[in-house]
Formats: C-alpha cells, structure tokens, sequence
C-alpha cells in the first residue's frame, strides 16, 4: 500500500510518515499540489493525504485536479488542515471531492482509523463539483479564500506590532540596564563599604568597587590581578577562622564574619564581612556577593563603653563600700559602748573566777559569763565584718527573716535605749534569691533614717508577709513575679512632706545637716533592691511617721533551697587520725591542742607558715588533715596550702580566719580546701568543722 502526503510543512510530512509507516505502507511525499500530481503520473498510489494550504498549488485545487483526471479519480482523500478548519472549509473540500475532512493536529487512533476505513469502504458516490470559471465552488473557494488571507494579513499585522513592541521593550530594557549600571557603579564608587562579587571557585574576582581601596589601602587591580591578596592583609590571629569560613559558609549564605586587617601602613582595621550566594534561573550557584564595612570606630566606641561600664561598675562598688563605711560610722559610739560593756564583763569576772574556785556553782557561773560574753562579742565583731565586708554582687537563696534577726541584734546594741524596736515575722516565708550583704546594707540603711528622724525617741517597727502579683497594684508594670517577700519598715518620726518624699531616691539628696549624711544611702538602696528585680515605695506625712515597702520576688526554682546538714553530735566528733595545727598564736594553738588531744587525734604543731610546710613534708604520709590559719608569718596561709597541694594532692584541709575576701575564699577552693571556719569559733565548731572534712569522700 501507497500513501502520498502532501504538506508544504516537512515537519508535517515527517511526523505523518512516521504514524502511519508501517512493513505494509510505503509513504510518498509532496510539499504542493503540483509535486504531488507529478508523482501521480508515476507511481501506483492507494490514498492522498492532503494540506490546504499550500504554495503553487493549494490542497482545494489539487483535490480537484484528481477528480478530474480520469486515471486518478477513484483514489480517497483525506483534507488533513490546520487553518481551513470551519463548517464552509469542510463543505467545499467535500463538494470537490474529499473523502474525509480532519483538522489538525489530529490523535494517531482517528487518523489510523479513517485511513483504514477509507482504504477498505472508499467512498462510491461523489457529487463532485469542478472548479470552473463563474461556478459556484470557485466562488466559495475564492471567498473562503479571501477570508483567510485577510486573516493570515491580520495576525502578521498583529504579530508585527507585537514584535515592534517587544523590540521597543527589549531597547527600553536594555536602555534601563545600562542606567541601572551606571547607577550601580555611582553608589558603589560613592559610599565607603566594598561591594564584591566572585566566582563560585573564588579564583577570580568579578567585581570589587571603590571601597576596597579606601579600608584595604590597597588598589582594586591588585585583587583583580590576585584574588587571595585580601586575605593576607588579615591579621594572623583571624586569618584561619576567615579563610575556613570563606570556604564553607560563603555559598550557603551563612558567611558573617568579623575580623581585622592590617593595612600596607601598619594601621589595623576592624571589618564586618558579609556573603550570599548568586543563582541563576535554575536555582543553582553561579556567584558569590557580598559586602565588607569598617567597623573601625564602632569597635573603638564599643571598647570605650566597656571601659565605661567597667568603671561605672568600679565606682559603684566604691561608693557601695563608702555608704558601709559611713553607715557603721553612724553607729559607732553605740559599737564602742557596746564593746566596753563586753570588755567589762570579761574582765570583770576574770579578776573575781580565782576567788571562787574552791565554790564550784560560782566559778561555773564566772565561767558561762565569760562564754556569753565572748559570744556577743564574736556576734558583733561578725556582723561588723558582714557590713563592712567588700564582695561582689552574688545572689544565693536566702531567709529574709534571718537577715532582719541579724539586723535586729545590731540596732539592739546600738540605737538609743529610748528607741524601741519591734518585729513581727510571718512564718515559713519562701526563700528569696539575694545578695545577703547589700540587703544587709538596705535594711540598715533604712533603719538608721529611722533613727535619725526620731532623735527624742520612738518605735521602729519590722514587718514581713507574703503576697502574690494580684494583691499588689493594678497596672504596677514592674510586677513580673508570681509572689513577692514584702518588708515593712516603719517609724514614728518626724515624717516628710509630698515635696521631699518625691525627692527621697535621688542620688546626693538628704534633709540632714552638712557632715551628717551624704544623701546616698536611698539611692543606694533603690539600686541595690532594683538590681534584685524588686522596688521601694514610701508612705510619709509630716508629723506621722514614715512607712517604707520592700518588694523582693520568690525564685520559682525549688532546686535553689539550701538544706544545711544537722550538726554532728558531740559524742561523734572525735577519732584517732593525726592533724597538723599551723597557728601562729600561741594560746590558741594550746586550746586547739588540748580540745584535739582529749578526743583522739594525734596533733602535730606548727608557728608559722614555713614551719607548717616543713613539718607536713616530713609527715605527710602520717597526715590525715591540715587546719591552719589565714594570716601566718613567713608563709602565709594561701601560700602553704598551695605547697601542701603540691606535696599532698588528696590530704584534707581546713582554714581558719577571723577575716577572707571573697575572691581569696574562691581561689583557695580551687586548691581543694575542704571548710572555712570563721575566727572566733567554739570548741564544737572547729570538732564538727574537722570531723565533717575527715568524712568527706
């Protein structure tokens, strides 16, 4: 079986070929009307599959040219068309002989089945009408015709008009990209930060602008020519992280870096670097951009503002230790009275204890006088090293009660008689997270104000109760906590008028005379209870007294509690292990010596620092436990337990002071020094102290 294609398409002719080619088909082909009837002349064909439009020869009159020709006219004819494709287009091709009428592009199952169907019933009868001078198919063929070039005009009008405009877009796209260019390069050769772009393999610098030779100090043609070079201006402690993170982060965008450069000058700059990556329509990778900035000056400010801080800090801390300072000051002729009365007493009952030694009651008596007096003078000496101590803000959970019950035993001692205190402490309040000493300071403050404004006498009352965030004033935004510790302080003074009371907080305001107060003590303690995350607030009226409210939150972290361990019993204090005493005061290491010796230890002695380092290298290994004081001569304390930890690394150590800085207290804990033990202590303490350090594992 033949079949002949006839499109002036090859396209066409070889999609056909190939649908319809086949071991029983061979398919011939014509690109018009005459090619087509040439091949008729030739060759045997079975069926015609024909175009419209075509040049030369259209499909409408080579349709009729086979009708016509008696040797041809029997063969079927598929119209095959893509633009005669109306009801008119498929009545003429039928009127002038066609067998079937598809329009294009027609699925391969329709096409195989009209061939098939048209090779086996071709069609019998044709009303066939030629196209002759004035007929009526000429005619319509002529309209028809007409019709489709004034289409086919149209669309190559709109087309035209259409291409003119994307000409006129594409002029006006490439008119605006040079603009934007030139845009580009004016900013970038205008401000001072380097705006760079590489390749993806950084072996080639792209672009670089004006900037680079501004901070590098450097010409843009040196990168250009090197593209590494700003890399071995960075200084050598940067350039390793630089040149790591260049590699990886670069491309995936996370590139921030800072860092330094060292100019050809000598000048180091600081550099914020910042990368992205470039892609193309396809999503992938194809540059890298980004933009470098000196950050020169912010660095230098930012420095500078620490050393601020750092000095504010410094100056704050000064200024806390000098309201202490003035504060026990304040209180000194009652400290001094106070101290004379102990003295007294001591010295009282030793000058009397002979007389009564052959009286067992009385010399028990003398005995436990100069007990309790040595307590309260130990007490006093303690909470003067607690006011007076300089530490560092350091927030541990703490029973605000038990501060006031210290606070109270002071102003016991030392106010006037004729003003009376009163305390009333609710119960199983939660802990709060303080810094015990500066709200020692606080309290203290706050107190001693009280006493000033009732110099002919009065009450001074301590309260403390809890509440929650809801009970306290609606709208109060620095209400952040759930509960607060509430502490009332409140006196039956002379009270401040509306005028002062707004004025009470702010920093070198007092009412007192000159040389009486600094006017730093409330504003010290405004910073004190703000940096804790609480407030003051203050009721007064003249005439009636002042009220002042201290609000401390409730830590919510249980896992803050501090559970001190029960006090060992004395029965349990003893043992047989051998401890070196370092103690420089004599009549202090033969109590030490007797207490030890009567439970058990073994007690070796040393008089100074170089003796107890000595000693313990020769009995190390018989050693269990070291208690030395502080403050020795020859080596003092923090010295011998340095070298005791390089003789011993595991052997127990305990200190011994009437005095230690925080700072040394931490830095000796490093060097494993097992308790502290506060001078003066009882012969229970330091056994408890000693026992507990042996025990520990």
């Amino acid at each position: 079986m033949v079949i002949l294609v006839v499109d002036d398409s090859y396209q066409n002719r070889k999609l056909i070929s190939a649908q319809l080619e086949n071991g029983s088909r061979k398919i011939c082909t014509a690109s018009n009307g005459i090619e087509a009837l040439e091949i008729l002349e030739n060759t045997e064909v079975d069926l015609i599959i024909s175009d419209i439009l075509m040049p030369q020869m259209d499909g409408y009159q080579f349709c009729s040219q086979v009708r016509q020709n008696e040797k041809i006219k029997h063969i079927p004819i598929i119209i095959y068309t893509a633009t005669y494709t109306s009801e008119s287009d498929e009545k003429l091709s039928f009127d002038l002989g066609a067998d079937a009428f598809l329009k294009k592009p027609a699925g391969l199952k329709l096409l195989e089945e009209t061939v098939t169907r048209l090779i086996k019933n071709p069609r019998s009868e044709r009303d066939i009408k030629r196209l002759v001078m004035d007929s009526a198919p000429l005619r319509q063929y002529n309209h028809r015709l007409v019709e489709k070039l004034e289409e086919k005009n149209f669309e190559l009008q709109k087309r035209s008009e259409e291409l003119g405009y994307e000409i006129e877009e594409r002029r006006r796209a490439e008119r605006l990209n040079r603009e934007g260019e030139e845009l580009f390069k004016e900013l970038t050769e205008a401000i001072h930060e380097v705006f760079w772009l590489t390749s993806l393999s950084k072996n080639e610098i792209i672009y670089v602008s004006q900037g680079y030779e501004q901070i590098w100090g450097k010409t843009r043609k040196s990168l250009l020519d090197n593209p590494i070079s700003w890399m071995e201006c960075i200084h050598p402690d940067d350039r390793d992280r630089v040149i790591e993170s260049a590699k990886t982060r670069q491309v995936t965008g996370e590139y921030r870096e800072e860092y330094r450069i060292i100019r050809p000058d000598g000048e180091i700059r600081w550099i914020r670097d910042k990368a992205f990556p470039v892609k193309n329509e396809r999503g992938d990778t194809i540059r890298v951009a980004g933009v470098a900035e000196d950050i020169t000056e912010h660095k230098l400010k930012e420095s500078q503002l620490k050393e601020v801080e750092k000095r504010r800090a410094e100056l704050e801390e000064q200024l806390i230790q000098a309201q202490k300072l003035e504060s026990l000051g304040t209180l000194a002729s009652g400290i001094a009275h106070d101290f004379n009365n102990i003295l007294s007493i001591i010295m009282g009952h030793t000058s009397v204890i002979e007389i009564s030694r052959n009286n067992p009651e009385k010399f028990s008596q003398h005995i436990s006088a100069l007990h309790v007096a040595a307590q309260r003078g130990a007490s006093l000496v303690r909470q003067l090293l607690t006011f007076a101590r300089k530490t560092e803000f350091n927030l541990e959970p703490a029973q605000i009660n038990d501060i006031i019950l210290e606070i109270g035993k002071l102003i016991s001692q030392t106010f006037p008689k004729n003003i009376r205190l009163f305390t009333d402490f609710q119960e199983n309040l939660p802990l709060v997270k303080v810094d015990a000493n500066q709200i020692h300071q606080v309290l203290l403050n706050l107190c001693v104000n009280a006493r000033d404004a009732m110099s002919e006498g009065g009450i001074l009352s301590i309260e403390t109760f809890l509440t929650d965030s809801e009970s306290l004033k609606a709208g109060y935004s620095k209400s952040l906590a759930e509960k607060y510790v509430i502490l009332r302080i409140s006196d039956s003074g002379t009270g401040m008028n509306e005028k002062t009371k707004q004025r009470i907080f702010e920093p070198f305001f007092t009412t007192k005379d000159i040389g009486k107060g600094t006017g730093l003590g409330l504003a010290l303690a405004y910073s004190v209870i703000e940096n804790h995350k609480g407030w003051i607030e203050v009721e007064s009226e003249l005439g009636k007294g002042t009220t002042f409210f201290v609000y401390l939150p409730v830590s919510k972290d249980k896992s803050e509690v501090d559970i001190k361990s029960a006090p060992l019993e004395s029965e349990s204090l003893g043992g047989k292990e051998s401890i070196l005493i370092i103690e420089d005061e004599e009549l202090l290491r033969d109590m030490l010596t007797d207490l030890l010796e009567s439970k058990g230890y073994k007690v070796y002695l040393a008089v100074d620092g170089e003796d107890g380092v000595e000693q313990f290298l020769l009995r190390h290994s018989q050693i269990s436990l070291v208690l030395t004081d502080l403050g020795l001569p020859k080596f003092g304390g923090g010295e011998v337990i340095k070298r005791i930890r390089a003789i011993h690394s595991s052997v127990k150590i305990v200190l011994a002071s009437g005095f230690m800085e925080p700072e040394l207290k931490v830095s000796l804990k490093d060097f494993g020094v097992s308790y502290f033990i506060q001078k003066p202590y009882l012969g229970t303490e330091i056994l408890s102290c000693i026992r507990s350090a042996l025990d520990q594992k």
